[in-house]
C-alpha cells in the first residue's frame, strides 16, 4: 500500500510569515496538531506542530533567569527565538521530512517512528499534494482482514512450520507442529522465554482455533556457546 491510498487530500497549511496566534487559532479550529508551511511558490518550506510551541513565553508566567551573556550558546538563541518570535518562520521546524505519493506506507511509517514525528508531508514535483499521519496508518489495523486459515489438520500444521520458519527462524528440527482436529500443539526446545512468547504470538495470530504450548526453555551452557 501507498502513501496515495491513505493520504490525506484536504490539507490545512499555513504561510511562514503568519502570526503565531493565528497558527494557534488554525490548528485548533481544524482540530490538527500540525500545519504544513507553504512558501509562496506552494513549496513545503517547514512544519509547524504542538510541540514546537510547548515553549513559547505566553505559556511561561514567570521570566526565565538571565544568563551571563559569555554562557548564552547558540542552542539558547534557537531556543529564545522560537519561544519569543512572533510568526511561523521563527517557530517552524525547517528540516522536514516528505514523502512521494508512491512511497510505500510501511517505510512512512518506519519514519514516523524513528523520528518520533506524527505526520509526513506528501510532496508531489516540490509542492504539498497530501499528508499522512499515525492516525491514518493506524486506520489499517482496524481495516486489515486476517486470511483464513485451512480447515484441514494438515494444511494448517504446514502453514504453522511454514511461518515459524519464515518468521522466527525456526526449523521443524527445533520444533515439532502437530495438529488434531484444529487444535495446535508444538513440542520442542527454544531458547528463551522470549521466543516462546513470540511463537505463541504468531501462532495466535494465524487464528488457530485451540493451542497447546510444550515447549521447553533450552538455555545455552558454555560449551555450546559459539
Amino acid at each position: 500500500m501507498q502513501a496515495k491510498d491513505i493520504m490525506t487530500t484536504n490539507v490545512v497549511s499555513i504561510g511562514p510569515a503568519v502570526g503565531i496566534r493565528h497558527a494557534v487559532a488554525v490548528m485548533m479550529q481544524n482540530n490538527v496538531s500540525g500545519l504544513p508551511v507553504i512558501d509562496d511558490e506552494g513549496r513545503v518550506c517547514g512544519l509547524l506542530t504542538e510541540g514546537d510551541l510547548l515553549l513559547r513565553r505566553e505559556i511561561r508566567f514567570a521570566p526565565r533567569a538571565a544568563r551571563a551573556p559569555e554562557i548564552i550558546s547558540e542552542i539558547d538563541l534557537e531556543r529564545y527565538i522560537s519561544s519569543n518570535g512572533w510568526c511561523v518562520a521563527d517557530v517552524m521546524s525547517q528540516d522536514v521530512i516528505v514523502a512521494s505519493p508512491d512511497s510505500e506506507v510501511s517505510d512512512i511509517a518506519e519514519s514516523l517512528q524513528a523520528h518520533r514525528i506524527k505526520r509526513l508531508p506528501i510532496v508531489e514535483d516540490g509542492r504539498l499534494v497530501g499528508i499522512v499521519s499515525r492516525r491514518d496508518i493506524l486506520g489499517l489495523i482496524i481495516d486489515a482482514q486476517t486470511p483464513p486459515l485451512p480447515k484441514e489438520d494438515e494444511s494448517i500444521r504446514l502453514a504453522v512450520r511454514t511461518r515459524l520458519r519464515s518468521d522466527l527462524g525456526i526449523t521443524p528440527q527445533k520444533v515439532q507442529v502437530t495438529v488434531k482436529n484444529g487444535q495446535v500443539t508444538l513440542d520442542g526446545n527454544v531458547e528463551s522465554e522470549l521466543k516462546q512468547k513470540a511463537v505463541r504470538t504468531l501462532v495466535e495470530s494465524l487464528g488457530v482455533g485451540a493451542y497447546r504450548d510444550r515447549l521447553q526453555i533450552a538455555r545455552l551452557t558454555g560449551t555450546e556457546v559459539g
